[in-house]
């Protein structure tokens, strides 16, 4: 089977359909309730700093004339060209102001998604559980509540570990190369896509008690189809209102997707146990 985009954004629409399911609704109550309670404290908190960036904004497309009342001949001169160059480069002004909104809604997507994923993480393994069982008729390995709770706490904080680490070797990138606001942007779109897919694709592998580098393998596999599904997810986290749903559909389709798509003979869940195949 070939990587392709089409399937990792269909994963989520088909994870949004399975949450539909009178058998999954008792596991989505609790993530949605947690999910609009962080959603009216997070979305708040960033209201406030909307007031410095619609300043920045406008700053940035201000068309304001040059006032050369007071100016001798040259410094009008030096004025007005100065002037005329910024209107003909005055799409780039728009590029920039695009590119901040976005990197503004991703830092919000970030922010809304890693504290909701630490406090919903042993629900969202309940779900994913009972997702992996509607599909495949049976359900992963049972264990004592109490451990699948810090287990799953405890994969969270290594997640948030590899986030971090990574996260902060490309932000200096990012920093270096700030100059081309392009760099950046495209940047912190693919990490934030790639993070969303190990997010939500790791709850069934975690499940089965899987290694944290084998979950990184089998995205691999399907690169592109798996940053498309990590790509959907973390757009929707950016709009407002949608985010408070757009978890437990994410974990729904993260959990098909692994199922029906990424997961191959000898991988956790399947009939035989075998040693993973050379790619």
């Amino acid at each position: 089977m070939t990587s392709n985009p089409v399937h990792g954004i269909d994963a989520l629409m088909r994870g949004a359909r399975l949450l539909t399911k009178h058998e999954l609704r008792p596991f989505i109550l609790v993530p949605l309730l947690i999910n609009l309670v962080l959603f009216i404290v997070i979305s708040g908190i960033m209201i406030t700093q909307l007031g410095g960036l619609s300043e920045f904004i406008s700053s940035l497309l201000s068309h304001t004339p040059v006032d050369t009342t007071n100016m001798s001949w040259w410094e009008a001169v030096m004025a007005k060209g100065a002037a005329w160059t910024a209107s003909v480069f005055r799409w780039l002004a728009w590029i920039i102001a695009i590119l901040v909104l976005f990197l503004f809604f991703l830092a919000y997507g970030y922010l809304f998604g890693i504290i909701t994923n630490i406090i919903a993480a042993p629900f969202n393994g309940l779900l994913a559980e009972k997702v992996e069982e509607l599909l495949t008729g049976k359900a992963p390995p049972a264990e004592p509540m109490i451990q699948m709770v810090w287990r799953t706490l405890g994969r969270e904080l290594r997640k948030l570990g590899y986030f971090i680490f990574w996260g902060l070797i490309i932000f200096l990138i990012s920093t270096v190369t700030s100059w081309t606001i392009i760099i950046p942007a495209v940047l912190a779109a693919v990490w934030g896509a790639w993070c969303m897919a190990i997010q939500y694709v790791d709850y069934p592998l975690d499940n089965h008690q899987r290694p944290f580098d084998e979950l990184k393998s089998v995205l691999r596999r399907r690169k592109l189809t798996s940053l498309a599904f990590g790509g959907s997810v973390m757009l929707a986290k950016m709009v407002p209102i949608l985010n408070i749903f757009v978890m437990p559909a994410a974990v729904a389709g993260g959990t098909a997707l692994w199922v029906e798509r990424l997961r191959r003979e000898g991988d956790p869940g399947t009939e035989t146990h075998s040693a993973t195949q050379p790619n």
